[in-house]
């Protein structure tokens, strides 16, 4: 997939993807935990008390068996899975567009124009 047309994805992860204080570090490394200064016991404990954490970033494969491939945004080239069995829930979106914007202007003694 290219990065054109790329979903936004935040993935909520259960808390037991979080098996190791190297995951902190590759976390940090790919960019998809941007605040270095977020401790692992710090990170840890914020997913025990909630049942999990998200990870957000790019959607780079969601139909692989083993598990959903997201990168962080700005970088392409790496590209991290997230096993099916941590995985609780998926949101994607579009990269929002230009919004259009239609508003009926009066001049005086003439009929409304779209503008």
């Amino acid at each position: 997939m290219s990065t054109d047309g790329r979903l936004h994805v935040m993935i909520w992860v259960d808390k037991e993807f979080l098996e190791s204080e190297g995951m902190l570090h590759i976390l940090h490394e790919t960019g998809l935990i941007a605040d270095k200064k977020a401790t692992w016991e710090m990170i840890v404990e914020a997913a025990e008390n909630t049942g999990g954490f998200a990870l957000s970033g790019m959607l780079a494969e969601s139909n692989h068996g083993a598990g959903i491939w997201i990168a962080p945004p700005g970088d392409s080239s790496i590209q991290m899975m997230i096993p099916w069995r941590t995985v609780k829930s998926v949101v994607t979106a579009q990269e929002p567009h230009d919004p259009q914007v239609f508003d009926l202007r009066m001049s005086k003694g003439k009929k409304p124009t779209v503008a």
